[in-house]
């Protein structure tokens, strides 16, 4: 088994001004010490050595406080009239940085922070590869890792979790850090456990994503050679981005390091007492602790956190306008969604924006308030974007605000009600239908201005009705015993005269209502099936009509349409409840007690989704099937039941059933679900991809392991197929546990090639938060980040 060994050199260019040991200006003009003259003293740029103290303290690193100066004797040639010094002085040692990636976390270690000239830097046009040297003579911050990086993606991690530490120590204040970062990395793989000899130096990345497909590249290159027999020679190569190639560049010998040589006659650099004094009085919370504090103190999702820290600017501006009153969960929302395309669209960014932290708290205090609905809460903060003008002002002058005044509301009601009296009638003999006529009445004559959820309420007080409503998806819970004795599939009059035999529950306030999606056995579900329940409770939601809904289910799929909704409404204003029974009504109770108690439990709750069977409430989330029976459902990896969290959703869902059954079945079909065995051939993975599958989800053994063996019953050629083809591979369990790929060699190599681990989610629930994400996100790449997070329901999971 190979294994690989890859250490960044980072180099972030540092705006000073001024060069970094000479002040003869920042034009490549000379200098005596410019020129390497004897005698001449060179003095490490002030600023230079401040921004590089605060970035050595931020990664735990030992700072250098007697830093001798040094040439580096592999300071590459400049062209005539370019002189550099080529000086360097080494100011700390020993950090590190702890970085995430696919669930599994690593600490990468810091050998050493220098401050050098900028000797140049390759950029790429084309198919053209130049050198510039508009900033050379410029200080420049060089960050050596040790070689404890496996894969590209690891090192893109680490780029970018050093590009937020750096912006928030404000280090280069006013420029994207990004813009003034280039990398080379250092990549050799060796058989394990020998230390590799040669490493391939990949120059001047000035990309993250670059530099994790060239380091994969890099490798898949270098381990084809091995395999075959070849030596791999160390030297210099260039990513071509236009054909996802390295390409030779240079020769390099073997053990060809950078060397560096004391100046002889220079004193040291020792930082000043106003330089170590403003490091002792300069402090910062930093992006990693401030993230996890949000989800701590406001209750964010860790993508909400993420996005909200991902600038110091934006956490500052969000931390600001929380102190002013808003919702923390309101904010992240509406601040990761409207917000932020908003800034975008017109070229602000959070702290120069006319729409400030008072502002938005106004806007987001008028929606709590119901005095705007979301609508006018969006048009509100384009207008003040776009105007520079007071939120209160722009919704008084244009008459966008609500009515909210109760008594007037319950006055147009009354009125209403007593001019329709036919359609009260139909109400209160359970039909729901009139309740959307009687509101748009009330809407109109209120001019438009009346809150909805408010004349909602006022109408369900007056017409004396708390509407719960029975969803029938099919399965044995609406079912009949056939001549032969097997179970069919039942209609709407068997659950009609299931829920008309209760007793002890008040069903005038039970309205039915069946999904047209044909009689049918929770086994032949489709997703189309899908997407009828899913509009249905999401119609019946956004009404505000539901105080409760309950969806009779079959049990062989239920493990799938269970997450599926929690995914989508877990946060809903109303309970969603799935009420499935192993046994047709008639043969047993057990249909119509897993009804009442359904009903009874969607009465009850304010919130959440719910599964009841078997006498038993169950977590929608990690459900299995274990066997056939009242006690034949349990939920795994579960300390505490999980009913209610954070949706995927940051809003009402609205879209219909078409649309939805597009979204479904794209994503349907281009996922499968494999369980691994003894003897699986990649062959079948990768024929899988020749016919479009894109998504895999992969039931492995305990925490994550499968054959990685060479030969044909490897799955590693299915993996590198995966890579070229953008395959993502997501992993679960066939026992009940955690996959996070600890423990094994082969968990090891299958996280490296870029397995996913799902955690403590079972591959039902995996399935359905695919699913979930493929309606909800934009493109392929947020869908699979909304794969890779999970909400605080995972700590319980």
């Amino acid at each position: 088994m190979y294994k690989s060994h890859i250490y960044l050199e980072v180099r972030i260019l540092l705006l000073t001004g001024v060069k970094t040991f000479c002040s003869c200006g920042d034009e490549a003009l000379s200098c005596p010490i410019c020129r390497e003259e004897p005698g001449a003293a060179p003095s490490l740029n002030s600023g230079a050595a401040r921004k590089a103290y605060s970035v050595i303290r931020s990664l735990g690193g030992t700072i250098i406080k007697d830093a001798p100066y040094e040439r580096n004797l592999s300071t590459p040639k400049t062209p005539d009239g370019i002189s550099l010094s080529r000086l360097s002085v080494k100011l700390g040692v020993d950090g590190a940085m702890d970085i995430s990636f696919h669930r599994r976390k690593k600490r990468i270690r810091i050998a050493e922070v220098r401050v050098e000239e900028d000797a140049g830097r390759l950029t790429h046009s084309g198919s053209e590869t130049r050198m510039d040297y508009s900033r050379a003579g410029m200080p420049s911050l060089r960050i050596r890792t040790a070689p404890d990086f496996e894969i590209g993606e690891e090192a893109e991690v680490f780029l970018s979790d050093l590009r937020r530490r750096i912006q928030y120590l404000e280090v280069i204040p006013g420029v994207p850090v990004e813009s003034v970062m280039r990398c080379n990395a250092y990549v050799a793989i060796a058989p394990y456990p020998e230390i590799p000899k040669n490493f391939v130096k990949l120059r001047n990345l000035n990309s993250f994503n670059f530099v994790w497909k060239a380091i994969n590249t890099e490798l898949t290159r270098q381990e084809e050679i091995l395999i075959n027999g070849g030596t791999v020679l160390p030297e210099s190569r260039i990513w071509n981005e236009a054909k996802s190639i390295t390409e030779s560049y240079q020769k390099r010998k073997s053990d060809e390091k950078p060397r560096f040589e004391p100046v002889a006659g220079v004193p040291p650099f020792v930082p000043g007492p106003d330089i170590l004094e403003a490091l002792d009085n300069f402090s910062v919370e930093l992006p990693e602790p401030r993230r996890d504090r949000f989800m701590r103190e406001y209750g964010l999702t860790l993508p909400q956190a993420e996005f909200v820290c991902d600038e110091k600017s934006r956490a500052d501006y969000y931390e600001k306008t929380l102190s002013l009153g808003a919702s923390p969960k309101e904010a992240a929302q509406w601040l990761a969604s409207y917000v932020i395309k908003e800034f975008k669209r017109l070229n602000f960014t959070p702290m120069n924006s006319p729409l400030t932290p008072e502002r938005l708290a106004a806007v987001l205090g008028m929606l709590d308030e119901k005095r705007i609905h979301g609508g006018i809460a969006k048009q509100t903060i384009t207008a003040v974007l776009e105007e520079n003008r007071d939120p209160e002002i722009l919704v008084r002058e244009r008459g966008w605000e609500q009515l909210t005044d109760r008594e007037a509301i319950e006055g147009i009601v009354t009125a209403v009600i007593a001019a329709n009296p036919e359609e009260v009638r139909r109400i209160r003999e359970g039909d729901a239908g009139p309740i959307q006529f009687l509101t748009g009445l009330v809407m109109r004559e209120s001019s438009g201005l009346a809150e909805p959820s408010l004349v909602k309420d006022v109408l369900r007080e007056q017409l004396s009705v708390s509407l719960i409503y029975v969803l029938s998806m099919g399965g044995a819970i609406s079912g009949r015993i056939n001549e032969d004795g097997a179970v069919e599939s039942g209609d709407e009059k068997v659950l009609r005269d299931l829920l008309a035999s209760h007793t002890g529950t008040d069903n005038s306030r039970v309205r039915f209502e069946s999904i047209q999606v044909g009689r049918l056995l929770s086994e032949e579900i489709v997703p189309s099936d899908w997407a009828a329940l899913i509009e249905a409770v999401a119609e019946k939601l956004n009404s505000g009509t539901a105080n409760g809904i309950v969806v009779a289910h079959g049990t062989d799929t239920l493990p799938y349409t269970a997450p599926l909704l929690y995914w989508l409404f877990a946060d809903a204003n109303a309970p969603v409840v799935l009420a499935a029974s192993s046994s047709p009504p008639g043969v047993t109770s057990e249909a119509a007690d897993t009804m009442k108690a359904a009903i009874e439990l969607a009465v009850d709750k304010t919130k959440g989704v719910y599964v009841v069977h078997g006498g038993r409430v169950l977590s929608p989330l990690n459900i299995k099937f274990e066997r056939i029976g009242t006690d034949g459902f349990r939920n795994w990896n579960m300390k505490e039941p999980v009913f209610s969290g954070s949706s995927l959703l940051t809003g009402p869902l609205e879209a219909d059933q078409y649309v939805l059954s597009q979204l479904l079945e794209d994503a349907a079909n281009s996922m499968c679900v494999i369980r691994i065995y003894p003897g699986i051939r990649s062959d079948f993975l990768i024929s899988l991809m020749d016919k479009g599958v894109r998504n895999f989800f992969l039931e492995l053994y305990d925490t994550g392991t499968a054959g990685f063996r060479e030969g044909p019953y490897s799955l590693k050629r299915a993996f590198s197929a995966g890579k070229r083809r953008q395959t993502c591979f997501y992993c679960t369990s066939q026992q009940e546990g955690i996959v996070d790929f600890s423990g094994y060699s082969t968990s090891k190599e299958l996280w490296r090639e870029g397995a996913v681990p799902m955690g403590p989610l079972t591959t039902e629930t995996a399935v359905a938060r695919f699913l979930a994400a493929s309606i909800i996100a934009d493109s392929e790449s947020e869908r699979a980040e909304l794969m890779e997070v999970a909400g605080p329901e995972a700590a319980s999971v």
